[in-house]
């Protein structure tokens, strides 16, 4: 019994310095951010091949594209790819229609039904980027809206740190307290992915808004050695060009680089994202992202357990987690303008630990569907 209560604040203790740690990336992001205000801007453009694979996206892909085209950026420096990933809606029309309606663009389409080799999302992304004319690749999704200063926060913090690799920011939209609280724990992983970029231990990004380098994309091989996982497309490459640019991954800290895409609106389309995003828990080729999932997964689980055995440490440890993680949580809430969220947290928190704990087993031997295919 002393053992296990001793296990159980060790594991707390490990849990509150590794959220530490993170927020402490946080602040030195912030630190940065503010400190770069003071360079002067340069006049400098640069070309942006925006790349958005898409599949029966019929519901959001006009909206995805209209607020690309409505940048306050010259419109001769960017392009747009969609590629249709054998959609069965009308998600291909649209492109079409939007494409003949907006011809002072540059946009172009890659219809996959066209290509027999091409059989998963890495393997249409890498085409799109083969087709891609311009020297930043910009990756989003077909369900992300962005505000019309986006283009220019990337070019300019381009300009400031020349990076070759650059996670901005994306956020939840929230209307009901489900999506809310989805809200705050995606603001948190956010941050923690952030964080960790800074200190140079990355360990996630999104693909939602992620910018690089087309040569450099080449320069590590793409998504090869990893192109048989189905997820992955952000962070797989982004562990790859951090190996070669270690100083040159950074994170956009910039309201007007956010994009917005839609909570789930059910609990099923929910474990299902989950399940699909854990799914990749135990293929990193740096193990220190393993062994921290599988430390935060052991403290949650130990909560649960001490519930029935000692409900004063159960109590305890669910109170360092929450002091820990709203610091983390507040930190970023107010970067998104959500800061009333935090009062969610004591329900989130509960959330949470339900969930990760059957997340984290049921993710690595079922299997998951997204948009509809079933994968393993």
């Amino acid at each position: 019994m002393i053992f296990w209560v001793y296990f159980s604040y060790a594991l707390t203790a490990g849990y509150f310095m590794l959220i530490a740690f993170f927020y402490v990336g946080l602040l030195a992001i912030i630190y940065r951010t503010k400190k770069s205000e003071t360079i002067v801007k340069t006049s400098v453009l640069n070309t942006f091949s925006i790349v958005i694979a898409a599949r029966n996206e019929e519901h959001f892909i006009g909206k995805c594209l209209a607020s690309i085209i409505n940048q306050n950026f010259d419109q001769t420096k960017f392009e747009i790819i969609v590629i249709n990933d054998h959609s069965t809606d009308k998600t291909l029309a649209l492109v079409n229609q939007f494409k003949i309606q907006h011809s002072a663009f540059q946009i172009s389409i890659i219809d996959l039904a066209n290509f027999e080799n091409i059989n998963n999302k890495k393997q249409a992304i890498t085409k799109g980027i083969n087709d891609a004319i311009f020297d930043y690749i910009i990756l989003t999704d077909a369900d992300c809206v962005r505000g019309n200063l986006w283009l220019q926060s990337i070019n300019d913090f381009i300009n400031i740190s020349a990076s070759k690799l650059i996670y901005a920011p994306v956020e939840f939209k929230a209307k009901n307290i489900f999506e809310k609280l989805q809200a705050l724990e995606f603001a948190g992983l956010v941050g923690v992915g952030a964080a960790a970029m800074e200190l140079k231990n990355p360990n996630m990004c999104s693909a939602a808004n992620l910018i690089f380098e087309k040569q450099v994309f080449f320069e590590v091989n793409g998504y090869t050695d990893n192109e048989h996982i189905m997820t992955g497309d952000d962070e797989f490459l982004m562990h790859k060009i951090f190996k070669k640019y270690p100083n040159q991954v950074k994170f956009l800290f910039d309201k007007n680089a956010i994009v917005e895409t839609g909570a789930n609106g059910t609990l099923a389309q929910l474990t299902e994202q989950r399940k699909r995003w854990v799914s990749k828990s135990t293929k990193y080729e740096n193990r220190y992202i393993t062994l921290i999932l599988v430390m935060a997964y052991f403290y949650n689980v130990s909560m649960v357990l001490n519930v029935f055995i000692d409900l004063q440490l159960a109590f305890n440890q669910l109170l360092f987690k929450m002091f820990i993680e709203g610091l983390f949580l507040f930190t970023m809430l107010k970067f998104y303008n959500k800061k009333t969220f935090i009062l969610l947290l004591p329900i989130a928190e509960i959330f949470h630990i339900i969930y990760v704990i059957i997340i984290g087993i049921w993710a690595n031997f079922a299997t998951y569907k997204w948009k509809e295919r079933t994968h393993h």
